[in-house]
Order: C-alpha cells, then sequence, then structure tokens
C-alpha cells in the first residue's frame, strides 16, 4: 500500500516541480539574467610562472612554436651514444627535402649498425648496411656522415618512395630479403624504432 501511493504522488510532484522550474528559468530569462558565454582570446602569450613557497624563480617567460623533430631526434641519438647525434638537424632537413619519414633513416641505421656504433669500419660512414652485398667487407663508403646522410636520404626517395613503395615491409623485403622468411624482423625492428623516436 506504501508503494502504490509513493508511486501514486511522485508523479504528480515531478509534473509540478518541472512546471515550477520552467516558470523560474523563463521569468529569469525575460528579466535579462542570462547572459551568454563567450571566449575571449588571450592577448598576451608572454606569462611567468613562479615557483610556490614564496622562492620567486622564473619557471617560464615565453611559448615558442617551432619544430621539435631535430631535437626530438637528437636526444634519441644522444641516449645511444650514435655518432650522428650532432647531425639530427641534417637528417631532418634531408627527409624534408626527399619527402621520406625524418625517423625512417635513424631507425633502419639502428637495425643495421646500432646508429653507427657497429660498421665494418668506422671510416665507412655506412651506418644503414648499404651495397654490402658487392662482397666488400664494408659494402658502400661515404667521405662523411653528411654525405652518408643525404645519400641514403635519396637513395629511398629514388629506389622506394618514387616507384610507390612506401609500405616498411615491401621496402623491407627488398633493403633485406632474408628478414621476410624471419617473420619480417628488419621490418619489426626498423617500425620500433621509429614508434621510440617522439
Amino acid at each position: 500500500m506504501r508503494k502504490v501511493l509513493l508511486v501514486l504522488f511522485w508523479f504528480p510532484a515531478t509534473f509540478i516541480l518541472l512546471l515550477l522550474n520552467l516558470a523560474i528559468l523563463s521569468a529569469y530569462r525575460s528579466a535579462g539574467g542570462a547572459m551568454p558565454l563567450s571566449a575571449t582570446p588571450i592577448g598576451d602569450t608572454n606569462f611567468q610562472l613562479t615557483a610556490s613557497a614564496g622562492t620567486s624563480q622564473v619557471l617560464g617567460a615565453a611559448v615558442i612554436a617551432g619544430d621539435a623533430r631535430a631535437l626530438l631526434l637528437q636526444l634519441f641519438l644522444e641516449r645511444h651514444n650514435s655518432p650522428m647525434a650532432s647531425f639530427a638537424d641534417a637528417i631532418v632537413a634531408e627527409a624534408d627535402k626527399n619527402g621520406i619519414d625524418y625517423r625512417l633513416i635513424t631507425a633502419i641505421a639502428m637495425c643495421e649498425s646500432n646508429l653507427g656504433k657497429r660498421m665494418p669500419t668506422r671510416d665507412s660512414y655506412n651506418a644503414w648496411g648499404i651495397a654490402v652485398y658487392t662482397g666488400r667487407q664494408t659494402g658502400a663508403t661515404f667521405d662523411n656522415w653528411q654525405e652518408a646522410i643525404s645519400w641514403v636520404s635519396r637513395y629511398i626517395k629514388e629506389k622506394y618512395y618514387d616507384r610507390g613503395i612506401v609500405d616498411l615491409k615491401d621496402i623491407g623485403a627488398i633493403w633485406a630479403p632474408p628478414s621476410v622468411e624471419k617473420g619480417y624482423s628488419w621490418t619489426n625492428c626498423v617500425e620500433g624504432f621509429q614508434g621510440t623516436i617522439y
């Protein structure tokens, strides 16, 4: 019996409260009480944050937009003690010039030579295993890192990207054919290291 009375009371009470709320809202709006919300842009993006505890140490002064790819690449190369660390800007510039992913040649170098630390000879500057099939101990040789980075970036563009070969599995099948039978180990390695450069 109690439940029935509760249900019978609940419906009319809800209806009356709903009408009361609508009447109050209507009266409030007609009196000009409701102000529309608007977003105003912040004119000055130059601001300072101060450390807590009253030290008044400035933590930041400005927000500067820029391309962080070279810095991310440099940090990755330095973290792995690569001799190519000082060439991060060149790697990004050559990647942009040739329309390839800026992380690609670095990831390939990591898989092929541990970023230039495990090459047959230190003066070959061949961190990518280019032309090792020639029978020469070192494969292709370059005069310096800048030349090697430029050549490899252009090589990837012309041999792969210009021919529509952009999927890493397809590139890996040509670059390192034995890796296909091993479950695309080269592709997995390159993709894995590309994913860590962020």
